[in-house]
């Protein structure tokens, strides 16, 4: 029997799986088996066989995000990391703590392995935990001084230039305090979260998830002068388009919203925050070893870093 019996977990697995898929519905089994009440989320159902999916659930029940931030105690998320991201956002403003089982790629979110589900899963929810807050980036896109787009971000804020070419023209301010004008392809505002997803792969550092600040990674920047910056947590970043064709702003790589000359992108890190849910056996250093294949030699690495530049966006 579970240390908090009739908890309620929230099960997530990627978007539009199917209702037959073994693998999130053998996860609801263990929980089950193991005094559990369980949600599942309705996004994954298809339309045409929500109504055949919902008659099959036994024991269990799919529910909306709306249920799911009302009743969960805990939720569960299947995949790589960029499901991760998707759904915690949807969860963002919530006290529920997220644990990840990897389906994807490197995973640097989702820390129970596919084939380590049992008994670790429920060891987890049983306390064997190890909790962690982790901030969020929000994002504003304001033109001629109204606010036309409002996300969030767990990773990373990237402006980017269009698919027409060229590069994007862009003028950074912290606390109204002029930064630089920056010629590139683009640049992105992370988290400590995401220093090890698309800023790792453009040259930026690796930051601590529990440091409390922000890095600025310019990409293929024009000047090679213009360089990875890390900045306290309060800070303001206000970043206006002063050139490019078609340019991005992109949240997490999964929201997408185009600016014009003249537009601004207002950056703050959130008030409240995003709460994790590791192993008790969790050692960040391991994972990264892990993860990045540190103490290995080249030759040992080979072909397996290819998934690098997607990591933390990978659906």
């Amino acid at each position: 029997m579970p240390k908090t019996p009739g908890k309620c977990i929230a099960v997530f697995a990627k978007h539009g799986a199917s209702h037959r898929q073994d693998s999130w519905r053998n996860v609801v089994e263990l929980l089950l088996n193991n005094q559990f009440k369980v949600l599942v989320s309705d996004s994954m159902l298809n339309a045409r066989n929500m109504t055949a999916a919902k008659q099959q659930a036994v024991g269990f029940k799919f529910a909306s995000i709306e249920e799911i931030r009302k009743k969960a105690d805990y939720a569960v998320i299947m995949g790589g990391d960029g499901t991760f991201l998707g759904n915690a956002r949807k969860l963002a403003d919530t006290n529920i703590p997220l644990l990840g089982i990897n389906q994807g790629r490197l995973g640097f979110l989702t820390d129970i392995r596919s084939d380590d589900i049992d008994p670790t899963l429920i060891d987890t929810l049983n306390g064997d935990s190890i909790a962690e807050s982790r901030h969020y980036l929000t994002g504003q896109v304001l033109r001629n001084g109204k606010v036309i787009a409002d996300h969030i971000a767990l990773n990373d804020v990237v402006i980017s230039r269009g698919i027409v070419g060229g590069m994007v023209e862009l003028r950074v301010e912290v606390d109204g305090h002029f930064m630089y004008d920056l010629r590139a392809d683009g640049l992105i505002v992370s988290t400590p979260t995401g220093s090890t997803a698309y800023a790792l792969s453009a040259d930026g550092p690796i930051l601590h998830p529990s440091l409390a600040g922000i890095v600025i990674v310019p990409v293929a920047p024009h000047a090679l002068t213009n360089r990875p910056i890390a900045l306290p947590q309060h800070c303001s970043i206000t970043i206006t388009v002063t050139g490019g064709k078609q340019t991005g702003v992109h949240f997490d790589m999964h929201t997408n919203e185009r600016a014009k000359v003249g537009d601004q992108v207002r950056i703050e890190v959130s008030e409240k925050p995003i709460h994790l849910l590791h192993p008790g056996r969790y050692d960040y250093f391991a994972m990264l070893r892990q993860k990045l294949h540190w103490s290995a030699t080249p030759t040992e690495v080979g072909h397996r870093t290819r998934g690098l530049r997607d990591s933390g966006h990978a659906k």
